[in-house]
């Protein structure tokens, strides 16, 4: 059976740019009810093609440019001072840039974008806090998975509320089958669930299997995400996801992925600095060195 038959793809929803240019609470509040409900929303073409081309172009620069960048490569960090001097031998592309804020003008824009912080406010009754992000240039082709147990940024390490984390996972140019387009289990995040390290020492195969068949038994069938440049799909921080195998080994999968949590006051423990913004608050590792946002 093709992986067409077993995938139905998702339907847009009713929240982003052409549906109402200012949302009023009561579409964020219809947002987090789904959101709660299915464990992710989707906003179609909440983010301006202008904005990302400009967020793309600056990684772009950061990327022969910027020694100081970071990428996770196989579990540890790899300096992109590496890469330029030629002491990396595979090609950096395929890997996922962490924490671009650090150097990026472009990206809180995205992070923080008024689409993003309004839902999150819905969600949370307060603005939200980015604790991470992840660049992709094409897709992780990652395992199933929850971020729940999994996401613990230097930005706050194991100290916050894991129930409050979600994602948002900003699509930079179409996707679909062919590039990896994303693979969710809707309802997933309602399913109390095994942990990587602790209940599988970390061998991630076996948890993976443990997951499909988790979600196969509770009658969950997988969907791919198919979108357009702009679109954005949000979930809830114990929702199941995987990145999806590349057909076409040359297409790109842009994309930018920021994990939220709703911090309160007390950020004793913080390994780094807070910006805050109008719609929002993210971290960077040296304030000094770390550009102004745009906008």
């Amino acid at each position: 059976m093709g992986l067409s038959s077993i995938f139905r793809k998702l339907s847009p929803s009713g929240f982003g740019r052409d549906a109402d240019a200012g949302k009023k609470d009561s579409d964020y509040v219809k947002a987090r009810e789904a959101f709660e409900r299915d464990g992710y929303v989707i906003f179609r073409g909440a983010i301006e093609p202008e904005l990302i081309d400009s967020f793309w172009d600056e990684v772009d620069r950061l990327q022969r440019e910027e020694p100081e960048l970071t990428y996770g490569a196989k579990g540890e960090i790899l300096k992109n001072r590496d890469v330029l001097e030629g002491k990396y031998p595979d090609d950096p592309n395929r890997l996922r840039i962490t924490c671009i804020e650090n150097f990026s003008r472009y990206a809180p824009a995205m992070m923080l974008h008024g689409e993003i912080s309004g839902f999150l406010k819905a969600v949370y009754g307060r603005l939200p806090t980015c604790i991470q992000t992840l660049t992709y240039r094409y897709s992780s082709q990652q395992g199933l998975h929850s971020d729940k147990y999994l996401v613990s940024p230097r930005s706050v390490g194991q100290h916050y509320d894991r129930d409050t984390l979600a994602a948002a996972w900003v699509a930079c140019e179409t996707v679909n089958e062919d590039n990896g387009a994303l693979i969710i289990y809707p309802g997933s995040h309602k399913l109390e669930k095994k942990r990587l390290l602790e209940d599988f020492d970390g061998r991630y195969n076996d948890y993976v299997d443990y997951l499909t068949e988790l979600c196969a038994e509770a009658g969950i069938e997988p969907e791919r995400f198919h979108a357009e440049k702009g679109d954005v799909l949000f979930w809830h921080g114990d929702f199941v996801h995987a990145g999806g195998n590349i057909l076409d080994k040359e297409r790109t999968r842009r994309s930018l992925v920021v994990h939220y949590a709703d911090l309160d006051a007390d950020d004793s423990g913080v390994a780094r600095h807070k910006v805050t913004v109008p719609t929002g608050a993210y971290f960077v590792d040296d304030p000094e060195r770390a550009p102004a946002p745009a906008g």
